[in-house]
């Protein structure tokens, strides 16, 4: 596929990984790397037009860790009142196309998904896109510049799913062979069963 463009996407990272004891979920090993690392690489393999990474808790680590990638830093201030904050920092600094949003915690999502997303997102127009598996919806997800104004206006911690639910007949939801939509690691369990299944060691 050529460059989507327009297209941006947004790396929530901000979050303060508090079901993780103590330990930023972002900065976790992950092989040779760090949690962030993994995913902010796999975007970086599909031609988009930016990634963008947005940081709030320990943004200093975190941004020390993405040094030297392709990408651009927002730092999110008011992170501690919800992933919407998050939404709103990215899309405000965003190119105009659309926007990818990606969570900061999903190291075992494949490119290749990432790629059926935005094909299917260049062939329709004011479009939700979502990826599935057995119908089961997961991340990351797509949104149209027309959304603009309702994803800067978000609150609170519920993410956009609000948006799913009001405008449910522009979802386009894309069917994908990658468990990695649903892999995320909010929890030391999670994080341990995810190194486990992508047979990673620690």
């Amino acid at each position: 596929m050529g460059e989507v463009v327009g297209l941006t996407a947004i790396v929530l990272a901000a979050g303060r990984s508090t079901r993780m004891q103590e330990r930023n979920k972002l900065l976790l090993p992950w092989g040779e790397k760090r949690i962030v690392q993994a995913v902010v690489e796999t975007l970086l393999e599909v031609p988009l037009a930016e990634v963008v990474v947005v940081t709030g808790h320990q943004c200093a680590e975190v941004e020390e860790v993405l040094r030297g990638y392709a990408l651009r830093l927002v730092h999110n201030p008011y992170y501690a009142e919800g992933l919407s904050t998050s939404i709103r920092a990215g899309v405000e600094v965003a190119a105009s196309g659309g926007y990818l949003f990606a969570l900061g915690d999903m190291p075992r999502l494949k490119g290749e998904t990432v790629i059926q997303l935005c094909d299917v997102f260049s062939e329709h127009e004011d479009v939700i896109v979502v990826p599935t598996v057995s119908g089961q919806r997961g991340n990351p997800v797509v949104f149209s510049n027309c959304y603009r104004e309702e994803l800067l206006h978000l609150e609170g911690d519920r993410g956009a799913k609000s948006l799913f639910q009001k405008h449910a007949s522009r979802v386009v939801e894309v069917e994908v062979e990658d468990q990695g939509i649903f892999v995320d690691v909010d929890t030391p369990e999670a994080y341990q069963k995810a190194v486990e299944e992508g047979g990673l060691g620690r």
